[in-house]
């Protein structure tokens, strides 16, 4: 798919005899190779003292409208690639680890390959991104002092990588606390400097960063209610064809809930009115004491608005990485300015998930001091278990495995049932008899999924240090 983004027209009403203008066009592909863009250009002959153009002009213009269509050929070179996971965080509930993987594979020259990563933006709702600090060393922080040179001048806090180099990033994702601070927030992390988790001045504004994606969304949803259309035609086409036929019963029945729901948006439309700010919707009163039903307030389809819904159920991130580069031009080398995005990554899952549905967390000392003499040392743990899914609910079964050198004293093994995005918490003791770095992690949890047990255990340590010869 090709998108094309131009926000600058001509500045010029007329184009004189031999004239070139130039108009700056942005560009997203998919894919390499070589791509054909369709352009279609409209434009009028001007009479010499008056000019009107359908864009400024409100009257209707008196020259014909003219078209032009043109087929260009540009060839698509391998630059960077963009990948990300998500998991969650297991210091903090709700808080996600976000990793985010870059390389360069450009091939579009023979030399200076390299590419300048400007920063990473995270366009969401309900969640804002904080970049985990010291992921790089000291002789990466900065590009040498002659690409510096050869890049005019750019600010010194670009991240350069250089041909089939990889690096990876990670961001913690923390969610707003209060709903009321949930709004659309585009983070802004720049990948070097001291102001990596600000939004400080960039190489691009910030309409220029959403533009694409948003116009990538409203056509993914386009198609979607396209598609949708289509087969709902071609299902009542077919019906059409068989209603010289004797009908089954079940399709009288879907044709009359399918007249009730037409007729209940119909009267949904005319009753319900969407007052701008409310992003909710809300119920109200008419002056002849019917119900107004709830109103979903709906946005333009390229909108940030759009992008990010106010549905908490429905919250996903938009991951974009800005960069710069090096391109061969006419006469010298010339700075060229790219994005990649990925869009729609849900944090937590809806109803399914691919891993496991369930997060656990623990609450105990990482070191402890104690006098054996006295007998053995006794320590509480408070272990969380958590849905991840929003609207799903998740049977499992907690279990302890036994362990040789610790003992586990609590519930050792039950069944439980949780709602989407609820949690238990589990008090457990640990008794040691003995000094030394224990783990405590030695829960398995069987999760229940349509009469199949699926274990899981969980590659990760609950660490505890136990010092002798000292008193708590």
């Amino acid at each position: 798919e090709d998108g094309i983004d131009n926000d600058d027209y001509v500045k010029s009403d007329v184009i004189s005899p031999g004239q070139t203008v130039e108009v700056p066009v942005h560009v997203r592909t998919s894919g390499g190779g070589r791509q054909e863009l369709y352009m279609l250009f409209r434009y009028e002959l001007s009479n010499g003292d008056v000019v009107s153009t359908a864009l400024n002009s409100s009257s209707p213009s008196s020259s014909k409208q003219k078209w032009l269509r043109k087929m260009i050929s540009v060839p698509v070179y391998p630059s960077l690639t963009l990948s990300a996971v998500l998991m969650p965080s297991y210091w903090k509930k709700r808080e996600h680890i976000l990793s985010i993987e870059m390389t360069n594979y450009r091939s579009d020259r023979q030399t200076s390959l390299e590419i300048n990563l400007d920063k990473i933006c995270i366009a969401s709702r309900y969640y804002r991104v904080q970049q985990l600090p010291d992921q790089l060393g000291e002789s990466d922080l900065y590009p040498s002092n002659a690409q510096q040179q050869q890049l005019y001048g750019m600010p010194a806090s670009l991240l350069q990588i250089g041909w089939q180099e990889r690096v990876t990033m990670h961001y913690l994702i923390i969610p707003f606390e209060d709903e009321e601070e949930a709004k659309y927030t585009l983070s802004q992390c720049h990948l070097v400097g001291e102001n990596s988790n600000s939004s400080g001045t960039s190489l691009f504004n910030e309409s220029e960063i959403t533009d694409f994606v948003c116009l990538e969304h409203a056509h993914e949803r386009f198609k979607t209610a396209l598609d949708a259309h289509e087969k709902e035609m071609a299902r009542r086409a077919a019906e059409q064809e068989e209603s010289n036929q004797p009908r089954h019963v079940a399709q009288i029945r879907r044709e009359k809930s399918s007249m009730e729901s037409e007729k209940s948006g119909s009267s949904h439309s005319n009753n319900g009115q969407t007052t701008p700010g409310n992003d909710t919707g809300s119920q109200s009163s008419s002056g002849n004491g019917d119900l107004v039903g709830k109103s979903e307030l709906s946005y333009h389809p390229t909108s940030i608005m759009n992008l990010c819904p106010p549905e908490e159920s429905s919250s996903k991130i938009n991951v974009i990485c800005t960069w710069t580069a090096l391109s061969s031009g006419n006469a010298e080398d010339e700075v060229i300015y790219g994005q990649h995005h990925l869009r729609q990554l849900a944090v937590r899952p809806q109803a399914k998930s691919k891993g496991c549905p369930l997060t656990i967390t623990a609450n105990h000392r990482s070191e402890i001091e104690h006098d054996f003499t006295g007998g053995p040392m006794k320590m509480d743990i408070e272990v969380t278990v958590r849905n991840r899914l929003v609207e799903s609910p998740v049977e499992f079964e907690f279990a302890l495995e036994r362990q040789a050198d610790f003992e586990l004293i609590g519930a050792e093994r039950f069944r439980w049932t949780l709602d989407g995005g609820d949690e238990i918490v589990v008090p457990l003791q640990a008794i040691m008899s003995s000094s030394g770095i224990y783990n405590l992690q030695s829960l398995r949890l069987t999760v229940f999924v349509d009469n199949l047990q699926v274990p899981y255990l969980f590659p990760f340590q609950w660490i505890v240090k136990v010092n002798p010869n000292a008193t708590i």
